[in-house]
């Protein structure tokens, strides 16, 4: 079982060594600093469920779909999502944006109130929506559902 373990681990860094000897930067880490990288690396992805493993493989096709414009606008906004306090990060993780906790709170009445077909064709659309733009749908439902009580 070791020695199959060791074999495996073999073919799976194999590529990656001779990719770095075939192109070797001048400031790379030693290779067995590497091997302990990239075996500290795999030992993580193997403790990930595939959801995570099929998320993780979405996200690196997209940012090898990427132009380096796209890149460096990527890492500035990601700079800038780092640099807003703690709540709105949170707010902005759970799509929620900058949104008003009395929208908050109309989002939730009218998710509650809904019938279980509304709430699943809300929920498909959300899903379908950039995150950018999630907020603003979220926004726009709630004003509509404040309207409509406030008609009540």
């Amino acid at each position: 079982m070791k020695t199959s373990l060791c074999l495996f681990l073999s073919i799976l860094l194999l590529p990656a060594a001779m990719l770095r000897a075939a192109d070797p930067a001048p400031a790379q880490p030693t290779a067995s600093a590497t091997k302990e990288v990239d075996l500290a690396a795999l030992e993580r992805f193997l403790d990930l469920p595939d959801e995570e493993l099929d998320q993780m493989q979405r996200a690196i096709a997209l940012i090898r779909a990427m132009g380096p414009a796209e890149r460096a606008e990527l890492h500035k906004a990601m700079n800038h999502f780092r640099s807003l306090p703690e709540t709105q990060r949170r707010q902005l993780r759970q799509g929620w944006g900058a949104l008003e906790s009395g929208l908050q709170d109309a989002w939730r009445r009218m998710m509650q109130s809904a019938t279980p077909e509304r709430r699943a064709e809300i929920q498909q659309k959300l899903q379908a929506l950039p995150p950018e733009k999630k907020a603003e749908y979220r926004r726009q439902l709630a004003e509509e559902y404040l309207r409509q009580e406030a008609k009540k």
